[in-house]
């Protein structure tokens, strides 16, 4: 694993958790510093008033119970289409650094938050799918945190593949930046686990998504995924306009296609950079001025910032264009945009959100 962790929280009511001992047996707890019950709470008084908690917070394990309902929608907006995706939430927070990450300016914690109660969870998953056995369901682990990243710890997607695996109405999509896949590669998905890579332009990889695996190793992990029956998903966000940025997702686009066998790729999706005001501020004071965040924005529908509507219509269209020459049969979608986007910049009539999550059920049905 190529994120260096410092220290280890544990909360007193998972001290004893399966999971917790997982954690602290591949990291060594002498290599490690744990805290235990009443040191944590004072640990993070201590790093809330650090210069950059995020910084550090990237360093640091939580373990803590979720009491929760595991399942969640995805946050959208009634403002634009929305894909109607369900959130299996098991941690939030992610050791690697993108610059634009929204999660700087959504969660309330810099640590690492793993939900460390994961028999609890996956009963509650089962109970949900099992009361809602009449209807098809999209799950992803990858909303508010990486669904990889610590996999190398937790070991948790091999417990998600092989629930998945025998599940009739519903499908686990995996989404990450990372090369993460070794735990999977052994494992029989029975064609009901997508594992979608976060891809962008080289030049956005290099300079702004830190410590994340490089676009060639996140290809060459596609590759071995799909050579095991694993279903593969790639997402172009945030998409960044740059110095001669149509020819390098371009480039993103043929890499692609050369790489994997475009019939497995269930679907591509595609969000121009979009952010909440108070993320500007976050990253300035984090990474100082970054050129694409003083871009011509204005306030969307759901108060975040966008590029001029005429302007991200451009850049969908090339991309499609594109993905349309290599990768023809893709299903490609936009990612929190209006009908009129969609007509203008695909050429396609998706008026709801309904109407959106039918799409893309029926890529994986």
């Amino acid at each position: 694993m190529n994120y260096p962790i410092e220290e280890v929280w544990i909360a007193q009511d998972v001290a004893n958790e399966p999971m917790t001992h997982r954690v602290l047996e591949k990291l060594g707890e002498k290599q490690v510093k744990v805290l235990r019950g009443t040191e944590v709470d004072a640990a993070m008084k201590r790093l809330l008033l650090e210069s950059d908690p995020l910084r550090r917070g990237k360093r640091i394990i939580r373990l803590l119970r979720y009491k929760g309902h595991a399942i969640r929608p995805c946050p959208g907006t009634r403002s634009y289409v929305c894909c109607n995706l369900q959130i299996l939430h098991l941690g939030q927070g992610c050791p690697m650094d993108c610059k634009y990450c929204a999660l700087q300016a959504y969660l309330n914690s810099p640590v690492l938050d793993v939900f460390a109660n994961r028999d609890d969870l996956l009963a509650d998953l089962e109970d949900y799918l099992t009361r809602r056995s009449d209807r098809f369901h999209r799950i992803c682990t990858g909303e508010f945190t990486d669904s990889l990243a610590l996999d190398p710890l937790t070991d948790i997607g091999r417990d998600l593949v092989g629930f998945f695996s025998t599940t009739k109405n519903a499908t686990l999509e995996l989404k990450t930046k990372t090369d993460h896949i070794e735990a999977l590669l052994d494992l029989d998905p029975k064609g009901r686990v997508i594992v979608s890579f976060s891809v962008n332009a080289e030049y956005v990889v290099r300079k702004e998504e830190l410590r994340s695996a490089s676009l060639s190793n996140r290809l060459n992990a596609a590759r071995q995924l799909e050579q095991r029956g694993y279903k593969l998903g790639f997402h172009f966000d945030p998409i960044i306009p740059g110095p001669d940025w149509e020819r390098s997702y371009l480039r993103t686009i043929q890499d692609i296609a050369a790489c994997v066998h475009p019939e497995n790729i269930v679907w591509i999706s595609l969000g121009v950079l979009r952010f909440v005001p108070e993320l500007k501020e976050v990253v300035l004071s984090r990474f100082g001025p970054l050129p694409y965040f003083h871009e011509a924005f204005i306030r969307g529908l759901d108060g975040k910032f966008r590029l001029y509507v005429d302007r991200r219509i451009q850049m969908y269209k090339a991309l499609f264009q594109f993905i349309q020459s290599h990768i023809p049969k893709a299903r490609v979608y936009l990612c929190m945009e209006s009908p009129y986007v969609w007509e203008q910049a695909l050429g396609i009539h998706m008026p709801t959100s309904k109407a959106l999550a039918e799409y893309l059920d029926e890529a994986v049905r």
